[in-house]
């Protein structure tokens, strides 16, 4: 068990998700910390409402991830039973190459017109 944590797509055409996640994390808990922060401020719920739902991220909250990953800020993990908030930092610096493609895909995709879809389950 453990946190796993996805990004896909959403098409114009469809509305409809990919049949497979673009990014898949595992245990990434700086990311869902950034992500369960951006989900409360926007839909005023509980962290623990994006276990199984969706973000829609916009092009801003790509630009702050992108930041927050460069300048490794990403915020700390305080806990989540099954985050691996144990070993944040070392999965932080792993990831860091691909948060940072992840932020480059997520931005072509929204210029192209698509949604792009954050979701997790733990």
């Amino acid at each position: 068990m453990g946190l796993d944590q996805y990004a896909y797509l959403k098409t114009p055409e469809s509305g409809d998700e990919g049949e497979v996640p673009a990014f898949v994390w595992r245990k990434h808990s700086k990311l869902q910390t950034f992500m369960e922060t951006l989900y409360v401020a926007r839909t005023g719920l509980s962290a623990s409402d994006l276990n199984c739902g969706e973000l829609i991220l916009a092009p801003e909250d790509i630009d702050r991830l992108e930041r927050a990953v460069t300048d490794g800020t990403l915020p700390r993990c305080e806990g989540g039973f099954f985050y691996g908030h144990q070993f944040q930092d070392e999965q932080a610096a792993d990831c860091r190459t691909y948060d940072l493609d992840f932020c480059a895909w997520a931005r072509a995709e929204m210029q192209a017109g698509s949604t792009v879809v954050y979701s997790c389950w733990w």
